[in-house]
């Protein structure tokens, strides 16, 4: 007669000669753990798993009897993150569509402070296949934590980790933007950063400006030539009612170009230098990055890097499907996109 045990993760470390902390990192990785593991032991783990016939998570059994049918896309966005395109989710829909699931959007309420109230389905209903995860670094951890109770495969979208993520290469598509106008021409070129009044840094919530800043300052290296980054204080999100201060104008005109760090605050360099009368991009040259609705919404076509939104959200939910599929299989590699530098009129 077939051995109906279930088989647990102790098994799997007795088969595997290792710890249960170690086979439960191997297995499903936690993005705080101090456990740190050779590849050579986690494909140890994984075989004996495999071999074990160890089924991981509720997902994975629920797809061969009772699957809900459903993919979840959770979107963390307050703040500065509030206007970003909807291609990520757009991705993941129509993914989930040819696959016959649904999508459930959860959205997170601003200043709230416990995640759960936020997340009813996931945290106590569990009525989801997978999850899919868009929001700013540190809140995704608070996620992470929460979500792993319940075993839920988890992708998350524009936000970088090792596994189970799907990100663009910020860095290379500053590089890009930078040489563009180098080669251009001009001379004093300076990244333009922004925050909120009484907020953090968007470096400390995004890993995108740090990236961005970075290639910025690789390629000026490269060049030569001296790197100058200014951070901009915002009263809010940046949007129609906002102004930019007289010293922050000051110190983006004292440039020959900028590159901003997002399409919404070039957009907002453009508007005022548009009022004041300023030739763009003969006085001023004026670049972003997301390549989304603000960048269309600009006086002029705006020069700027396309994050490729829509075809992350497709890898974002092939990777979810991918985890609630593949039995003890639980995290895959990293996917890294490229941006498209887009040319418009303002550089």
């Amino acid at each position: 007669m077939p051995n109906s045990k279930r088989i647990t993760i102790k098994d799997i470390a007795k088969a595997a000669g290792l710890s249960t902390a170690a086979v439960s990192q191997a297995l499903r990785p936690r993005l705080d753990s101090n456990i740190k593991l050779q590849e050579s032991t986690i494909e140890r783990v994984k075989k004996a798993a495999r071999d074990l016939n160890y089924q991981p998570h509720s997902g994975a059994r629920s797809i061969r009897s009772n699957s809900f049918n459903t993919i979840g896309y959770f979107v963390a966005k307050t703040g500065q993150f509030t206007n970003t395109p909807y291609g990520y989710m757009a991705g993941v829909h129509d993914i989930a569509e040819e696959r016959g699931f649904r999508m459930t959007l959860i959205r997170l309420p601003r200043n709230i402070e416990d995640i759960s109230q936020a997340m009813p389905s996931v945290f106590s209903e569990r009525n989801l296949d997978a999850l899919v995860i868009e929001s700013y670094s540190e809140l995704a951890y608070q996620i992470y934590e929460r979500i792993q109770t319940f075993r839920m495969p988890v992708i998350f979208v524009n936000d970088r980790h090792k596994t189970n993520s799907v990100y663009v290469d910020d860095e290379w598509g500053a590089v890009q933007l930078t040489e563009h106008l180098i080669e251009k021409g001009y001379q004093r070129i300076a990244f333009i950063q922004r925050q909120t009044e009484g907020g953090p840094p968007i470096s400390k919530m995004h890993h995108s400006a740090v990236d961005r800043e970075k290639g910025y300052r690789k390629a000026m290296k490269k060049a030569g030539m001296s790197a100058v980054s200014h951070t901009v204080i915002t009263t809010d999100v940046v949007g129609l009612d906002v102004e930019l201060r007289p010293e922050d104008w000051d110190a983006i005109t004292s440039f020959d170009a900028v590159i901003a760090y997002d399409d919404d605050l070039a957009n907002l360099i453009a508007r005022t230098a548009y009022d004041r009368g300023l030739r763009i991009p003969d006085t001023l040259a004026i670049a972003g990055f997301n390549g989304d609705y603000a960048a269309l919404s600009a006086w002029q076509r705006l020069t700027t890097v396309r994050i490729p939104s829509y075809e992350m959200g497709r890898s974002a939910a092939e990777m979810a499907f991918k985890l609630v599929d593949g039995g003890a299989e639980t995290s895959l590699p990293s996917s890294v996109h490229r941006p498209t530098l887009i040319l418009g009129q303002t550089t």
